[in-house]
């Protein structure tokens, strides 16, 4: 747990004055700041331009900045935090890479986070600006939890300072909201996270100055639906965001950046890679310092599935695995997203029983994995099993709405190969409701053969620029895939002869007879469709049987 003790804090009972309005002659203000020494005025001129400042204001308050006497900049976070961004402003006015930026505002927010107490800070600027700051780089460790425990701390502080007369106007309204909604947004709580980003648009209203968290939770509002598959929704509150004035250009990457991971979506929906393409170009692969990385990496993942190599992406996403911190993948989205990559691109590589693996390892029933899970058994040709798993995520409201689609489709095959006609018909039917005529992502992940199953059960209405697409689209996973289980015995007993056992040492490693391991060896053999050691050997570390 985080100590938030100790930040110069305001005398109790003294509050900011009246709302801030902003000179009419910004420059003519910090030549009378600079000479005055009112570092207030100056604080409260930085805290109201912050993320809206261009590059020619950001170089005015940088210059400025230089004139603060130590002790001042250090006793006021505030101008440090705005500093920052005035730097930054000045320095890079278009920059495509932020790394410098975010490490200087985290290491900084890190910094105060293990000083600052929200229960004593009387300023709500000072809590709202500050705060949202270490809170961030409490976010930025992995400490997700631990993070929005402190969000909910700054807002019931704020809320207990109330709207004061002598208080102010509310201070970067939308700013902990939006930040909150991220923080929910990379735990995987998408509900908690959709309802705090609607608070933040809410709260920021429509004014310029405080556009750009409106701007930035609309984005991520955009990703969040273009993510789960309801491209209306992400399309609504991605024209929202272009409603407002475009923010500026050395954070509008920052800010916009879920609006782009939703257009991506929606092309990859349509199966239009050239428009998918130019999103990513936007975006960048997933090994970006930005926290939105997961989302980026799901839609690169989606990306090599469909139009690259599996290979190429696996090893890919080894990469991006290893461009971020361990406590930041492992865990919430990040993981959802990594385990679900690897098992449909191990799929689509033919390596059933390793993607199986996958599958097992994160547990039973995750609904991120339900569609893999489900296309697996239907490709090993266990249509029953696929049908029973296909039903069970269907019911399942944590299943994404893409992903219901696609399910749809795999339970209509499998009653299908089943003898049941009349529920394949049910699905099918069910699955084209699901759809848009422009939509071809569903159907372009079964064979040829299937989606002409699928059309003698029910009229499928496309597009004819999707009829093209449709046509053109290279086969995603192979037609049959070959399934060997073990029991945990068996597979033991396998690794420790791939480990170089004899039969004897085996047994005495497993404390059990000879006779016991020469069983369970013959089972295995016969799963394998071997006949001597080296023959199950090969074919096991072909199978991906043994989980190499």
């Amino acid at each position: 747990m985080v100590q938030l003790t100790g930040l110069p804090r305001a005398v109790p009972g003294k509050r900011e004055a009246t709302p801030y309005e902003p000179p009419a002659d910004v420059p003519g203000e910090l030549r009378r700041i600079t000479a005055e020494g009112d570092w207030d005025a100056l604080e409260s001129l930085i805290d109201h331009f912050w993320l809206t400042m261009d590059s020619e204001l950001g170089a005015q308050l940088t210059t400025v900045l230089t004139d603060v006497p130590e002790e001042e900049l250090h006793a006021r976070p505030r101008l440090m935090i705005g500093g920052i961004a005035a730097y930054h402003a000045a320095v890079y006015p278009d920059a495509e890479e932020h790394r410098s930026f975010l490490r200087r505002y985290t290491d900084l927010g890190r910094r105060l986070a293990a000083t600052m107490d929200p229960e004593h800070e009387e300023v709500p600027a000072t809590v709202a600006i500050v705060g949202t700051a270490a809170m961030i780089a409490v976010r930025a460790e992995g400490r997700f939890a631990e993070a929005e425990e402190f969000g909910q701390r700054l807002t019931d502080r704020l809320l207990r300072l109330g709207p004061a007369p002598a208080a102010g106007p509310s201070p970067r309204p939308g700013w902990l909201p939006m930040q909150r909604g991220l923080t929910r947004s990379l735990m995987g709580d998408f509900a908690q996270a959709t309802e705090l980003y609607r608070q933040a648009v809410e709260q920021a209203g429509t004014e310029p100055v405080s556009a750009y968290a409106a701007i930035n939770a609309t984005a991520n509002l955009a990703m969040v639906f273009g993510h789960l598959g309801h491209r209306e929704t992400a399309r609504r509150w991605t024209e929202r965001m272009r409603s407002y004035p475009p923010p500026s250009g050395w954070v509008s990457f920052l800010l916009t950046v879920g609006s782009t991971l939703a257009d991506g979506w929606e092309a990859l929906d349509r199966y239009d890679e050239k428009a998918l393409s130019e999103c990513l170009a936007v975006t960048g692969d997933g090994t970006k310092p930005i926290e939105v990385w997961p989302f980026v990496t799901a839609l690169v993942a989606a990306h090599g599935l469909h139009f690259g190599e599996p290979a190429a992406t696996l090893a890919h996403l080894g990469e991006i695995r290893l461009s971020h911190a361990p406590a930041l993948a492992d865990q919430g989205t990040a993981r959802q997203v990594l385990t679900r990559a690897r098992a449909d691109l191990l799929l689509a590589a033919g390596q059933a029983n390793r993607a199986l693996r996958v599958i097992t390892d994160a547990g039973a029933g995750a609904p991120w994995l339900a569609l893999p899970a489900a296309r697996l058994r239907l490709l090993a040709g266990e249509y029953e099993v696929a049908r029973a798993l296909a039903a069970q995520a269907t019911v399942d409201p944590a299943v994404s709405r893409r992903d219901l689609g696609q399910l749809l489709l795999v339970k209509a095959l499998a009653a299908l190969r089943s003898g049941d006609e009349v529920e394949a018909g049910r699905a099918a039917a069910a699955a084209m409701r699901l759809r848009a005529p422009d939509e071809v992502l569903s159907l372009a992940t079964l064979s040829e053969e299937d989606r002409a199953a699928i059309a003698r059960l029910v009229e499928v209405p496309l597009t004819e620029r999707a009829q093209a697409r449709l046509a053109a689209a290279a086969p995603v996973f192979p037609e049959r895939v070959e399934l060997v289980e073990l029991t945990n015995r068996e597979h033991a007993v396998l690794l420790a002869l791939a480990a170089g056992g004899t039969v004897s040492q085996i047994a005495r490693g497993l404390v059990v007879s000879v006779n016991t391991v020469r069983t369970q060896l013959q089972s295995a053999y016969r799963k394998l469709g071997a006949s001597n050691r080296q023959e199950a050997l090969t074919r096991a570390q072909e199978l991906g049987v043994l989980g190499r």
